[in-house]
């Protein structure tokens, strides 16, 4: 009734004559949070690009937190060096496994603290490859001087945070091949190219500007075509053209 007060508010003109029928969908809602230790895909271990803390408790996301400050040969290992962390952020409102929603609360309760989270996509890639894609789930406008990257990872029952120590190798195969240094648009994976020239402009530069752009839009997940198949523009009025040059064309 409402959208209806709304529409002929609008000066449409048309009445409502009648509903024929309403539907009502319920569904179970399970929302994601982390959980105990859970082995990260081979493709996205074989990176070298994360910390998965082996913790036995439901605390990942703390954990995950902890990683960036952990030093040491196997930040894996959960011990002393991730329990010397425990006073340097506030993690009372939160629960514990943490559900996706409650990291908006810790960045909150510190304000020079922002985190972006990213989930995984499994895909077979010929021949019978298995590759897992890392795409958006919540960024930032803007980073704040203590910011953390973090991937989300989940099987059917279970998921759990882990900390993303380079973000740019972890999702570097999955956008270039280019062997030099890329920096990348965390919101969309647009990448520059990050070497240091004198007479080229400088990725971070060009990055900079992209984010005026990008930053205004969602997070969203790429969808590449089908390797083999075509792409095809046919939205030719939509061009700046004359309609003389596109019959030439």
């Amino acid at each position: 009734m409402t959208d209806e007060t709304e529409y002929s508010s609008k000066g449409s003109g048309f009445t409502l004559q009648c509903i024929h029928f309403l539907m009502l969908g319920v569904y179970k809602y399970t929302p994601l949070s982390g959980s105990s230790y859970m082995a990260l895909p081979d493709s996205i271990e074989n990176e070298k690009a994360t910390i998965n803390p082996q913790n036995l408790d439901m605390q990942c996301f703390k954990l995950a937190i902890f990683a960036r400050h952990v030093t040491g040969r196997n930040k894996a290992y959960v011990g002393e060096n991730y329990f010397e962390h425990e006073g340097r952020y506030n993690f009372s409102e939160l629960s514990f496994p943490t559900p996706l929603h409650q990291v908006n609360i810790f960045e909150r309760k510190i304000p020079n603290v922002s985190v972006n989270v990213y989930g995984i996509e499994k895909q077979c890639q010929p021949p019978k490859v298995i590759k897992h894609l890392v795409f958006p789930l919540k960024v930032v406008d803007e980073e704040k001087p203590n910011h953390f990257d973090l991937l989300l990872i989940s099987d059917k029952e279970n998921s759990r945070f882990t900390y993303i120590s380079n973000f740019s190798r972890l999702v570097r195969s999955q956008n270039t091949r280019h062997n030099g240094q890329i920096i990348f648009c965390k919101q969309c994976f647009t990448s520059f190219d990050g070497q240091q020239y004198k007479y080229k402009l400088n990725g971070e530069v060009g990055l900079a500007q992209h984010k005026l752009k990008c930053g205004t839009h969602k997070p969203i997940l790429p969808q590449m075509p089908e390797p083999g198949t075509m792409l095809e523009f046919t939205i030719w009025k939509k061009t700046k053209s004359s309609d003389s040059n596109l019959r030439q064309f």
